[in-house]
């Protein structure tokens, strides 16, 4: 399944909506794509850190992350939030409907805390 989740990455005092898009589908590899830092990289292990301590489970699928725009770089650990959000979704474990109407920011830490 296909979700889409929105944050944004701020360039002085302008803000750029990032889209950012989770298909969970057969096979087992983790990518994302989008020109994400080493930060936005490293998010895979806090997400799944914070998923299982919460009951909710990484799923042993092939995972394909889009930030977009891929021409904006997208730095920081703020993007956790919305990719965690977005492979809920999109592995059937949260109701996505309503995740387009809103931009989420936010740092997971090991235990799920923002």
């Amino acid at each position: 399944m296909l979700v889409k989740t929105f944050g944004s990455a701020v360039f002085g005092i302008d803000a750029t909506t990032i889209t950012i898009e989770v298909d969970v589908t057969t096979g087992i590899k983790f990518l994302l794509v989008g020109l994400p830092d080493s930060a936005v990289k490293e998010s895979q292990q806090r997400i799944e850190s914070a998923l299982r301590l919460n009951g909710y489970k990484w799923p042993k699928k092939k995972i394909i992350i889009n930030m977009a725009p891929a021409d904006i770089r997208k730095e920081g650990s703020a993007y956790d939030l919305p990719l965690a959000a977005a492979v809920l979704a999109a592995s059937g474990q949260i109701n996505h409907d309503k995740l387009s109407k809103y931009v989420l920011m936010g740092e997971l830490s090991l235990d799920g805390t923002l």
